[in-house]
């Protein structure tokens, strides 16, 4: 089934230039996506204290207008073609009945006990395949190319107002900072983003960032403390 919310974008949403910022983007459809889920009896809550949490492994988005303040939009999700240990979920933003903004995200169930994957066949979980598959435009993946030449771009702390449930730098808070990674962010606006995640981020630790260009693709890595790489992003931008 597709879940469908309304909402009203707010100002706190919004950068310099009245535009939604990433993170704020990516906050807006995966609530979407909780709510969907408590609809079907998966209560974030309740999961988490039956030792059960999804874990996000990768998230696109790809925007062909931009989100504005004072938008008034319908979001809606749906999952389909969830197979193995893998779920897939896709969104979609509406404005004035048109789409303008579209994505996917790849999840993994976690037994948070054991750090065991659950397969979608062992989940007990039914939602249902509705809607088509879409697929991303960027891969983030890109992002492990060696030819690339990477240069820094700043460090960032890990504090406390940045990690969730599972004690984890929240997967949402990455957007924001990636995308400010990339030069003259702020006389831009986000077209494209893919976000890999592949080692948690914890409270205290300082990332390096570092960003490369290709082909008018930016590629940005977030580094751990332990030299190991946390997170990998492909990001598109025009100037406004």
């Amino acid at each position: 089934m597709v879940w469908s919310e309304y909402v009203r974008v707010n100002s706190h949403d919004c950068d310099k230039n009245r535009i939604v910022r990433p993170t704020s983007i990516f906050r807006m459809v995966q609530e979407a996506a909780f709510l969907q889920l408590r609809n079907v009896g998966q209560d974030e809550t309740e999961m988490h204290e039956a030792g059960r949490a999804y874990i996000v492994s990768q998230l696109g988005i790809d925007v062909k207008k931009p989100l504005m303040m004072n938008d008034n939009v319908e979001i809606r999700t749906w999952e389909n073609n969830s197979v193995g240990a893998k779920f897939m979920r896709y969104y979609a933003i509406f404005r004035g009945g048109e789409e303008i903004i579209s994505g996917e995200c790849v999840c993994a169930l976690v037994d948070l006990a054991t750090g065991h994957l659950i397969r979608v066949r062992d989940s007990g979980y039914v939602i249902g395949d509705a809607g088509e598959g879409r697929e991303a435009t960027l891969d983030a993946r890109g992002a492990v190319r060696h030819e690339l030449c990477y240069a820094p771009a700043g460090d960032f702390a890990v504090t406390y107002t940045f990690i969730d449930r599972n004690d984890h730098m929240n997967n949402t808070c990455y957007a924001d900072m990636m995308y400010s990674a990339i030069p003259g962010a702020s006389n831009k606006y986000m077209t494209a983003i893919s976000i890999s995640y592949l080692r948690p981020a914890k409270l205290g630790d300082v990332l390096k960032l570092y960003v490369a260009e290709e082909d008018g693709v930016y590629y940005v890595k977030s580094m751990l403390p332990s030299g190991d790489v946390c997170a990998l992003a492909a990001i598109k931008a025009e100037k406004i």
